[in-house]
């Protein structure tokens, strides 16, 4: 505890030391002023070890029997955890130049936790598997994470290094930051944006740049040793090129066009000697160890390591084209967007050359009159998958989420981690929602979806014409989605409060007709306003599921249904202040049933705040931007300083 006491003491230390150098007016150069903006967001945390939990599992004789083991693996736990971000632009004239500069460290790693001694070898939760997750988590490191300098003029913005983009609605495209889900990508490169309406022209090239540490898990994207072998070091993230250019024509004019074309180069991010081992010694290869490397064998050898589900995540180049057409307003009630994309993925190995080609289409239309306003959304995706980055998701499968493209999922409102699978790969659907204003303030609304899915199943997936593709027959590999949702906002005391309510259910069926998953939730958010500064809020999602191979009775072998969900409670003093208390809970097997926690949150500035956590949460999906990842359980306490200037 000395020494997690003496690193929050450093991390504090090394974000408050230099306030004040930070102001934002730092002097002129060549008589036009200089402007600094920086931000500074340092946590600490500290996991606790697993909890145990008692399990029934058959005896010898069939009956029964209770044991107790760990209710969550201890890769995961126990471990602490110093993580610091840096951002700073300086501003001149048309000019900023930035920074982020990210840096970690790690103590009481599980592979040292000496409460972990007596686990077995093998299995699961095992010293094995313990030894062999730690090899790609719990690096300590400091790095640039995002490095950019931006020329600003009417109608011209260039940026040299790390920028966003995102063509259409991203089937082509989307390099963008989800801070909900830690995702923050980027192409390192060039990108130009001319504009002079009605036409803007946008083009980029460079590299792709995700962040390399993930922070709910300590894993991350630095070479790391083979869990076999652990005196070779094996990469995991790749060198990705991206080339793409958007044309848009019509701005401000009833009817936008824009053409998109996007091509993905997947190049080894080291050389390989004649060894096969990986050169990462600067002075030996500088153009590999700063680029990569598109040498054909390196290429070859660095993608045999990849995965080849989905069938893009390994393909040697993927290109990409599409079109879209915007109709910003429909006589004053309405607008219109329609977007159209194909892909070719071409693979070295010729067996995986046998369906290259895929196409999609997205649609929302939106209609309003008077009080109603009626939403329709329409996806009809053949053999189209997202590009993600060329991760070696074995040895990192937290970094399985970082794409550079992504497919809109039409399912508004809806939860999204149940979508399971590739689900969007190969899928047509639509939904329809009604909203309806009752009175100024009072609106409800309904939503129903419908959706058939060839690619939900791991054996399933489709070609270009949509024509299923399976070593199965097309029925157990095909599935049938309704899915239906309502609700209401409501806002009072002169919209200083509101309650916010949504119910619905999710029926997910295999066309040969077994379920495979069905569900009901509801949710809530209600915030009311008391007097002076003081208010209370109250958020909360509840949800029945089962889900087939999951849950399953252990004498029995049938999927049980099973519960979960949390509630939230906060007191807010504005500015200042904010209270609040969680409750989480579950009843699928081998979890913990209850999660409480309790924080507190203090702005002691315009942009400046600290935040102390302390509980438990559960593992779960989290859905934010149209995209899901797995957090695991959290036990323990966080400490989150975030300083802006």
């Amino acid at each position: 505890m000395r020494r997690i006491g003496a690193l929050a003491a450093i991390a504090a230390a090394s974000v408050l030391a230099p306030a004040t150098a930070r102001a934002a007016d730092v002097g002129s150069f060549a008589g036009s002023p200089m402007k600094l903006d920086a931000t500074d967001t340092s946590i600490v945390a500290q996991h606790f070890d697993y909890r145990t939990c008692t399990q029934q599992v058959p005896g010898p004789t069939g009956a029964l029997v209770n044991t107790v083991g760990p209710c969550e693996k201890p890769q995961d736990s126990g471990w602490g955890q110093w993580l610091n971000r840096l951002n700073a632009a300086l501003r001149w004239e048309n000019w900023t130049v930035g920074l982020r500069l990210d840096s970690v460290v790690y103590w009481r790693r599980p592979v040292d936790n000496p409460n972990f001694a007596s686990l077995p070898g093998a299995g699961a939760y095992g010293q094995n598997a313990v030894s062999a997750d730690n090899e790609s988590r719990y690096t300590n490191s400091v790095y640039p994470a995002k490095l950019w300098a931006t020329y600003t003029a009417p109608g011209i913005e260039i940026t040299a290094g790390d920028a966003y983009v995102q063509f259409g609605h991203g089937l082509t495209l989307s390099m963008r930051k989800i801070d909900e889900l830690g995702i923050d990508t980027t192409v390192r490169g060039a990108k130009i944006q001319y504009t002079k309406d009605p036409m803007q022209v946008t083009l980029v090239a460079g590299f792709g740049n995700p962040s390399r540490v993930d922070e709910a898990t300590g894993r991350s994207l630095f070479p790391t040793h083979d869990p076999v072998g652990q005196d070779v070091v094996m990469p995991v993230f790749g060198s990705d090129r991206i080339v793409g250019g958007e044309i848009q024509m019509g701005r401000g004019l009833p009817v936008v066009l824009a053409s998109h074309v996007t091509g993905f180069t997947r190049c080894a991010p080291y050389h390989y000697d004649a060894q096969g081992r990986i050169v990462t010694d600067f002075f030996s290869d500088p153009g590999s160890v700063t680029f990569g490397t598109c040498n054909d064998s390196d290429t070859r050898t660095w993608l045999s390591s990849l995965p080849t589900i989905p069938p893009t995540g390994n393909a040697h180049t993927i290109t990409m084209g599409g079109q879209s057409l915007e109709v910003p307003s429909l006589w004053g009630h309405g607008k219109l967007y329609l977007e159209a994309a194909v892909q070719q993925a071409n693979h070295y190995l010729e067996a995986q050359n046998a369906n290259p080609n895929g196409n999609a289409l997205y649609g929302a239309l939106s209609v309003d009159f008077g009080p109603e306003t009626t939403t329709v959304e329409l996806k009809s995706n053949r053999n189209f998958y997202s590009v993600p980055a060329a991760v070696n998701t074995t040895a990192a499968p937290e970094f399985n989420v970082v794409t550079y493209t992504f497919v809109p999922p039409a399912e508004t409102y809806t939860m999204l981690d149940t979508e399971f699978g590739f689900f969007n790969a190969c899928v047509n659907a639509v939904r329809l929602k009604e909203d309806v204003n009752v009175t100024e303030h009072l609106m409800v609304y309904g939503q129903g979806v419908y959706a058939y899915s060839q690619s939900e199943q791991v054996n399933g997936g489709c070609d270009a014409m949509g024509h299923t593709v399976s070593t199965f027959p097309a029925a157990q590999v095909e599935d049938r989605v309704y899915d239906g949702l309502t609700g209401l906002e409501w806002y009072f005391d002169d919209n200083a409060s509101h309650v916010y309510f949504s119910t619905g259910a999710r029926k997910d069926d295999r066309a040969s007709g077994p379920w495979y998953y069905d569900e009901a939730h509801a949710e809530y958010s209600i915030a009311k306003y008391i007097s002076g500064p003081w208010s209370v809020e109250m958020q909360g999602r509840h949800r029945l599921r089962r889900e087939s191979n999951q849950n399953a009775d252990p004498l029995t072998l049938i999927e049980k249904w099973w519960t979960e969900g949390e509630n939230y409670i906060a007191v807010k003093l504005a500015p200042k202040w904010v209270f609040s208390q969680g409750f989480e809970y579950t009843t699928l097997q081998g979890q913990p049933l209850t999660y409480f926690n309790g924080s507190v949150l203090y702005r002691f500035a315009a942009g400046s705040n600290v935040r102390l956590f302390v509980g438990q949460q559960r593992g779960a999906f989290r859905c934010a931007s149209g995209v899901c990842r797995f957090f695991p359980p959290f036990e323990g306490a966080r400490a989150e300083l975030t300083l802006r200037f």
